[in-house]
């Protein structure tokens, strides 16, 4: 039997060794899914979140704590969207469930975080993009309005829901609602203010022209 004599400071040391952490450069974030396995825990052990994160030494990745319920409230796209829709069109918005063939109550759902079926999501984008648009030209849309022929024979409303570009159609329904502006105030400058006399009782009913030949 050989026996081996060690100093009592060296097994002091050996004994209290608290392994620093090794600092090589920051982990990549990675989201969902279980946590990577090493067999850091031993036979038996589970590596659980609260294993990862007391373990002493070199970690090979970080574990960052997300409230769930704050993370689910950042992301909601289609509720956000729908917000700059009712930003931009205002009491408008209950001529929109035509763009989709949907009900009026469907549309407040979406805004109150319902999410939209996959064939309405890319109209909700365009929709929104539109409202961008006229919030942008200090432009409210009003009922009429969105009935007026914008291309094709078509109005704003069925040229969005045939999956028309939101932003080029807003921004042309724009400019055709400012011509007609404009003319409008050239036709009221030009009659001076005044209003077209009303017919007379006896005039009701005489022929315009020579009806006999």
């Amino acid at each position: 039997m050989f026996g081996l004599a060690v100093p009592v400071s060296d097994i002091n040391v050996h004994a209290h060794y608290r392994p620093a952490p090794a600092i090589y450069n920051r982990a990549t974030v990675g989201e969902g899914g279980p946590l990577p396995c090493f067999g850091g825990s031993g036979t038996g052990g589970v590596e659980s979140v609260y294993f990862v994160m007391s373990r002493q030494g070199y970690s090979p990745y970080a574990i960052l704590k997300v409230e769930l319920a704050a993370a689910q409230e950042t992301f909601a796209p289609y509720t956000n969207l729908m917000k700059e829709v009712k930003a931009g069109f205002g009491r408008t918005m209950s001529h929109l469930p035509a763009v989709f063939g949907v009900s009026r109550q469907t549309l407040y759902n979406w805004l109150n975080g319902e999410t939209p079926k996959e064939q309405h999501q890319d109209k909700l984008v365009q929709l929104a993009a539109a409202a961008r648009a006229f919030t942008a030209a200090s432009f409210k849309p009003s009922a009429l309005s969105l009935e007026r022929t914008v291309a094709q024979g078509r109005s704003f409303v069925e040229l969005i829901g045939q999956g028309a570009d939101g932003k080029e159609t807003a921004e042309r329904l724009v400019r055709i609602e400012k011509r007609g502006t404009v003319a409008k105030a050239k036709l009221d400058a030009l009659l001076g203010g005044r209003t077209p006399s009303r017919p007379d009782v006896s005039d009701m009913g005489r022929p315009a022209f020579n009806e006999d030949v």
